[in-house]
């Protein structure tokens, strides 16, 4: 149903409510007025007539009463009259039907619905004393006809009345729903894309403010459309900017991803493959060798004097020769073969499809001859020497593993023999191939976790309690069990894998500091750290940085330096040292007495102990020389602020002596050998001087 009939039907709906309402009170007051009217007619008729008729009735005069019936009914509307006496009916007349009825007193028309007939007395008395009564019916026919006619004519005014309301709720509602036809055609035109529509706005109205809201409304719909055309626009432009610099970025990212990917293949250095490129195309070159039996030759190769170099005129005139050492290969050899870093100052070139032996080892002697060319560095000219060790597929090895070993092999024979150039043997023996096999295990080794850490605790002498740990690094071998420092420290500096190694050794100490530490044994523990470290600027970094990652406290982490590495380069050995010192990390130097250290250096060195060597306390008993020495070592500490420690006691008289001379702590199979972390937790519980930690003392060192 529409709005507008839903108007129209309302407004009848309350109209004809409010007619019947009024119609039905308008009849009941007309009846109730009728009424009242014909009680006091009949009361006062009734009174008149027993007024009238009481001398007859005493007197019993029916002529006098006969008369008086005739009057009363010569009266209009009066149907019947009638006087009685004690005795009966006196007088009575009218009409016989109503006469010959039973009398009953009416109270209202209501009671005269059956006959038409208001049935009215009045008593007949004389002091008090009653003689009769008078009767009298009144005809209510007229009043009938008149209500119900005032009721018919009342329909019919009632009925007129809902035909003009009709008539003006169409006219209202036609007014009323012209607004809204207007705004739901607006709203038509509005989903239909039409924004921007107007609707004509006649008068001031809640309508006509509705339909300005709407037209508000519409033109600001256009504008915001129209803004979103344009964003749309913008959006589109932006997109097409993206995607070229999407593309710009992909083609940026896959000459990053090349660079990396060369990078991560390549020595950045001297721009040589690395060793994960060198063993890819070994192994290519080796399966291809395989399918066609065609001979490959492999060759080692190791500088000589390196590390002399490097101490002597320093990192950058190492680099140097890295780089002459690369430049020297790339002269010779042809664009088929590969020459790579192996790591430090070792290489390696793959000779593919040498015809034979003595080829590959004429390729070798050029090459030689070629890094044997002097090489201007500063001001001065230096020539770098080498040691080159070949083997040949499938004379010296039918595998990978076999032909490095057998090329370290003779590298190794030709550094030791001093020849340049050798080609593999089997009667160099099998300890030289161990060593060549164990080198090339190390750097698995340290990646793959097989380093342990043995604990060797320093004992305060005068508290007789323990002053903190030194730890030595030990590798555990999978296939040759327990192996000692000696075995491999050596080819761990050969193969530039000091570094890692010490990072591997302090990452375990570190982990060691935050265990014990979380069970309430703040054991201080330190890391003996080689040159390469201490000449490394980003060392004093790196150890910060661990720090804070294993969460320890710096002040429980002590790093060893021999006199030697500080000498090699003592500007920045000092400038480090002070680095590290400022973060918490205590230092201390190892071995001292055994090298060349200058009192000015030392003096300016953020140190907190001096470590005797323990080729002077062993035998410190039976060598007086042995003994002043570490008399001196122990004042010139003291002297300088610094604690002194001697290690290798190994008996009760190296302790009685030591605690004679002021020594103030001191390390030694005398009070433990070397143990586990587990071992030495028991050992602290056990021994008698585990039973606390000094107060005065909180650092640990490593020996690597």
């Amino acid at each position: 149903m529409s709005f507008r009939w839903k108007i129209i039907l309302g407004v009848a709906a309350i109209q004809a409510i409010l007619l019947v309402i009024l119609i039905w009170s308008g009849l009941n007051v007309l009846k109730q007025s009728n009424e009242e009217a014909l009680l006091k007619r009949t009361d006062t008729t009734a009174k008149l007539f027993a007024s009238t008729a009481q001398a007859a009735v005493l007197a019993t005069d029916l002529a006098a009463l006969e008369s008086f019936v005739g009057e009363v009914l010569s009266n209009p509307g009066i149907v019947y009259a009638r006087v009685l006496s004690k005795q009966g009916v006196l007088a009575e007349g009218g009409e016989k039907q109503v006469l010959a009825r039973k009398f009953l007193a009416d109270t209202s028309l209501a009671s005269t619905a059956n006959d038409g007939v208001f049935d009215a007395y009045a008593d007949i008395t004389v002091s008090g004393e009653k003689y009769g009564r008078v009767e009298i019916g009144f005809s209510t026919t007229a009043i009938q006809q008149l209500i119900s006619g005032t009721r018919a004519k009342s329909f019919g005014l009632g009925l007129l009345n809902l035909v003009l309301v009709g008539l003006f709720s169409l006219v209202l509602a036609y007014y009323l729903t012209r607004g809204l036809n207007a705004l739901q055609q607006g709203t038509k035109q509005i989903a239909e894309g039409d924004l921007g529509y107007q609707i004509n706005v006649h008068g001031r109205d809640e309508l006509a403010q509705t339909a300005l809201a709407f037209n508000d409304m519409s033109a600001k719909l256009k504008h915001l459309d129209e803004e979103r055309a344009k964003k749309e626009i913008e959006i589109r432009l932006l997109n097409q900017a993206l995607e070229q610099r999407v593309i710009d970025r992909t083609m940026q990212l896959q000459d990053a991803n090349k660079q990396l990917e060369h990078q991560a293949m390549h020595d950045a250095l001297t721009k040589l493959p690395n060793r994960a490129l060198f063993h890819d195309r070994l192994r290519n070159t080796l399966s291809s060798a395989q399918r066609s039996q065609e001979l490959f030759a492999l060759v080692g190769v190791d500088l000589d004097l390196f590390k002399e170099i490097n101490d002597t005129l320093g990192h950058h005139a190492g680099d140097l020769v890295l780089q002459h050492v690369a430049n020297a290969c790339n002269k010779i050899l042809r664009d088929s073969d590969t020459v790579a870093r192996m790591g430090g100052d070792e290489f390696a070139i793959l000779l593919p499809k040498v015809t034979d032996m003595e080829r590959a080892v004429h390729v070798a002697q050029r090459v030689l001859a070629a890094i044997k060319e002097p090489l201007q560095i500063d001001d001065r000219l230096v020539e770098v020497g080498a040691s080159l060790g070949v083997a040949m597929f499938p004379q010296h090895g039918e595998d990978e593993l076999a032909l490095i070993t057998h090329s370290d092999a003779a590298m190794y024979e030709a550094k030791r023999q001093k020849l340049g150039v050798v080609v593999y043997l089997p009667e160099m023996g099998e300890g030289k191939s161990e060593a060549v096999a164990l080198k090339g295990e190390l750097r698995r080794a340290i990646s793959e976790g097989e380093m342990v850490l043995h604990f060797q605790p320093k004992i305060d002498i005068n508290s007789n309690s323990v002053s903190g740990v030194e730890a030595l690094v030990r590798w555990q071998h999978p296939r040759l069990g327990l192996l000692y420092p000696d075995t491999f420290i050596g080819l761990a500096e050969l193969s530039g894998l000091i570094k890692p190694l010490t990072q591997e050794v302090l990452r375990l100490a570190m982990k060691q500091i935050r265990e014990w530490s979380s069970r309430g044994h703040a054991f201080p523990i330190a890391v003996n750290i080689s040159a390469v470290n201490l000449q490394d600027k980003g060392f004093p970094e790196t150890i910060a940085a661990m720090i804070t990652e294993y969460e320890v406290p710096s002040h429980l982490l002590e790093l060893e330096v021999t006199e030697t590495a500080i000498m090699n380069e003592p500007i920045l050995a000092i400038e480090n040292i002070r680095k590290l010192s400022h973060i918490g990390v205590q230092m201390s130097i190892d071995d001292f007495g055994t090298g060349y250290s200058s009192m000015a250096y030392i003096q300016k060195l953020l140190v907190a102990k001096i470590k005797i060597d323990k080729s002077f306390v062993i035998d410190m008993g039976t060598r007086t020389n042995d003994e002043v020495i570490v008399r001196s070592t122990i004042d010139l500490a003291h002297n300088l602020g610094l604690k002194a420690v001697a290690e290798g006691v190994e008996n009760q008289a190296s302790w009685d002596k030591l605690r004679e001379l002021g020594c103030d702590s001191a390390q030694g199979y005398f009070m433990s050998k070397p143990l586990s972390a587990e071992k030495f937790m028991e050992w602290v519980q056990s021994s008698p001087w585990g039973g606390q930690l000094a107060t005065d003392a909180k650092q640990v060192s490593t020996n690597t």
